[in-house]
């Protein structure tokens, strides 16, 4: 009986000796640089912003090694010595998540791996910062295009510039596409022109609905798309009834059977003005029985906005009832920057939105031929 006894004693022994399995995502890694007697902490942005959510105990090689309880999916920071800030999307279901860096630097190396959707998000990262340098470039070679007097340079880059965001948006959308249903595709469907690309949006919304409905990211994201329906390209444009110069009442309805640009702008907007010169050369060569332009001024007195009408020589239709922010055509079109355009087809439905310069010069080429 003794003999029995002492080999359970040693067996419970040996049980209370091991050490349990931690629960939850590992979170592990080494930081190059970490300097000593600094801190490393894992937060969460959530509906109140930015939140404590762990402390990293960084050995003084730089490893670490801890286990995060997360209960859906969410935006994290991995903030080391407040100088270098990683940013991840955990769902809870990963089982290892290693973080390598540099730990110092707030433009220092870092690697992420056992997070699919943050693997997404990087490679968005990268790929924007790509397309961000290029257009960089662009813009360095129509300013020298300007200074040079050179029109031709400065159309070329233009159009290569187009080309350029068309193949990012393209492959942008393959991608996130691929993320679908994730945080990482509501991450990438931010860095898309909503108005160009509602359709898509409002696809990918439905399937984050689907997945993850009560998560705050995605609640915010479906109120978005919900109050955009109304204006989204395909729709009908709403109608608009303001005064002209004359006192006359103007309809957009009145202009069915022709392309209409709506344009928002204001006699006190600069980008506004700085625009008009490539509106009024586009209403000279497309103007007449099959396009004309509206524009709809949100100053707030009638001798500036005349005045601009004036000095820059705008010869299409002008309407506004001079309430600035809180004019109801504003309101109807959820204005709240200007330039704002709207193009809108003879049926009197919206096809494009804030076309402007050689964009608005190539969707009428598109058009007219």
């Amino acid at each position: 009986m003794m003999k029995y006894t002492t080999i359970l004693i040693l067996f419970i022994g040996l049980i209370g000796c091991s050490q349990q399995p931690k629960e939850g995502v590992k979170l592990s890694g080494n930081l190059e640089q970490f300097p000593a007697g600094g801190f490393a902490t894992v937060e969460v942005i959530s509906e109140n912003g930015v939140e404590p959510f762990d402390t990293l105990n960084v050995d003084g090689d730089g490893n670490f090694v801890e286990y995060l309880n997360i209960q859906e999916p969410a935006f994290f920071r991995v903030n080391l010595n407040g100088r270098q800030i990683i940013t991840l999307i955990l769902t809870g279901e990963e089982t290892n998540v290693v973080v390598n860096a540099h730990g110092n630097d707030p433009g220092g190396f870092f690697e992420v791996s056992g997070s699919y959707d943050t693997e997404y998000k990087n490679q968005i990262d990268e790929m924007m910062q790509a397309y961000r340098q290029a257009i960089q470039g662009f813009q360095q070679e129509q300013m020298q295009a300007r200074t040079n007097g050179d029109a031709n340079a400065f159309q070329t880059s233009q159009f290569q510039m187009m080309d350029l965001a068309k193949r990012t948006e393209a492959e942008l959308k393959e991608l996130i596409r691929e993320a679908s249903p994730s945080l990482a595709s509501f991450y990438g469907i931010q860095m898309i022109d909503a108005t160009q690309n509602f359709a898509f949006i409002d696809s990918i919304t439905t399937e984050l609905q689907a997945e993850m409905p009560e998560n705050f990211h995605v609640e915010s994201l479906i109120s978005q798309v919900s109050a955009r329906r109304s204006l989204a390209i395909g729709k009908m444009a709403p109608e608009i009834a303001l005064e002209n110069p004359d006192g006359e009442v103007i309809t957009l309805s009145s202009l069915r059977g022709k392309y209409v640009l709506v344009d928002f702008w204001a006699a006190w907007c600069g980008p506004c003005r700085r625009e008009n010169p490539n509106v009024v050369r586009v209403y000279n060569e497309y103007g007449g029985e099959k396009f004309e332009i509206l524009g709809v001024s949100l100053d707030k007195t009638r001798e500036k906005w005349l005045g601009a009408i004036e000095q820059d020589g705008l010869p299409w239709l002008h309407v506004s009832d001079l309430k600035f922010w809180r004019s109801q055509a504003a309101q109807d079109y959820q204005v709240n920057a200007i330039p704002a355009t709207f193009l809108i087809d003879p049926d009197g439905k919206i096809i494009a939105k804030n076309l402007r310069g050689a964009s608005l010069e190539a969707k009428l080429k598109e058009i007219f031929g």
